[in-house]
């Protein structure tokens, strides 16, 4: 029996986990500590396969998650049993014996301060600003402080800005063809001389960019990164408009226009189901039919920020995708799960999804945001 608060308890192993290069993520931690409060495990066996049914992200992490299970867990009592139970653990298949092992990194106890200081960050980069240390720092890893001044941050990010050549035409000093009635006018000033020779060329108007913000408890930190982004690239361009969805879709469009402070606290006003469930069909839905088939994504880009967990059915999400799809000029997907090696998108949602995507990107770091503007500008495929 594991004595003590449930999610204290999920939160520490998720921790021994990125110590051994296991990213697990809060969604499972969420999902762990609830497993533990509904079902108190009264063995160490139960223990071990409540713990790897919830947090264990892929088969191929099994060994280290096994090392971060005896090292964590064997703490709290009834080392020897866990001992045993790792041991007689199915491990994963090895079908090369000759190809190479993932190392399991010593335990944090072990290995110097510097190094431990250094596991937030997912390159090696030694850098001298506090300002320069969150550039490669993936948002769920911030603090209350380092949150404020990532979205500072977000502020020096590029903006993307894809122009299209419209019917219309202009007065133009360089066009490309020649203004006759232009001319005349001209010459009806000048006592019937023509004295300026006077052309046109096409429009260039922005295209328009939509965000669709997953705002559901597990893309939280993601979502407010990627609604202040929404808001910079609104203040920096016309024909931006910015959605937050969880169980329902809601509006953010009339909140970009204020500072980051008054954004932030507006949606947090607004948006009702702010840190819910995912209900990503139903949201598209609503956009398809309120916005989308009115032209709001026509001829446009639509950014989609969300993990695809579906909780209900994913063939609404593969439907409403099509449908988008032929209103949108191109559809970017983002996925912060997706900077791991070994992800794969077998979440339901986000496997149905994936064939209308013409982008997908991770976004979950200052400097991957840059790669969702190459993507809007269609720059990436």
């Amino acid at each position: 029996m594991i004595d003590g608060d449930e999610a204290s308890l999920a939160a520490g192993f998720d921790r021994a986990l990125r110590a051994r290069g296991v990213f697990a993520g809060p969604r499972r931690a969420l999902t762990f500590a609830e497993v533990l409060r509904v079902l108190p495990p009264e063995t160490a066996a139960a223990t071990y396969w409540r713990a790897r049914t919830a947090m264990l992200p892929s088969i191929d992490d099994l060994v280290a998650f096994q090392a971060a299970f005896f090292a964590f867990f064997g703490s709290l009592g009834d080392a020897d049993a866990l001992r045993r139970l790792i041991e007689t653990a199915d491990a994963p298949p090895r079908s090369d014996p000759s190809a190479p092992r993932r190392e399991t990194p010593p335990p944090p106890s072990e290995r110097p301060a510097d190094a431990r200081s250094a596991e937030r960050a997912p390159t090696q980069w030694v850098v001298a600003s506090s300002e320069e240390r969150l550039i490669d720092a993936a948002f769920e890893d911030f603090d209350e402080s380092e949150r404020a001044m990532m979205l500072r941050l977000i502020e020096r990010v590029r903006t993307a800005a894809e122009r299209r050549v419209t019917r219309r035409r202009r007065a133009h000093p360089h066009g490309d063809r020649f203004d006759f009635r232009g001319t005349l006018r001209g010459a009806a000033r000048t006592a019937g001389e023509l004295m300026v020779r006077r052309s046109t060329r096409r429009r260039l108007r922005v295209r328009p960019v939509i965000f669709l913000v997953d705002v559901s408890g597990s893309m939280t930190p993601f979502a407010r990164a990627l609604i202040q982004y929404a808001r910079v690239t609104a203040t920096a361009r016309p024909a931006v408009r910015a959605f937050a969805f969880a169980t329902r879709l809601t509006d953010l469009t009339p909140l970009l226009a204020g500072s980051t402070d008054e954004l932030m606290r507006a949606v947090g006003e607004t948006v009702l189901d702010f840190g819910g469930g995912t209900r990503i069909g139903a949201a598209l839905r609503a956009f398809n039919d309120r916005y989308a088939v009115r032209g709001a994504a026509r001829g446009g880009t639509v950014v989609i920020l969300s993990d695809g967990w579906e909780r209900e059915d994913p063939a609404l999400v593969g439907a409403e995708m099509a449908r988008l799809r032929r209103l949108a000029r191109r559809i970017v997907w983002v996925n912060p799960h997706k900077r791991h090696a070994a992800y794969e998108p077998l979440a339901r949602g986000m496997a149905a999804a994936l064939p209308y995507l013409d982008a997908f990107v991770s976004g979950h770091s200052l400097r991957t945001l840059a790669a969702v503007a190459d993507a809007i500008e269609g720059k990436l495929r």
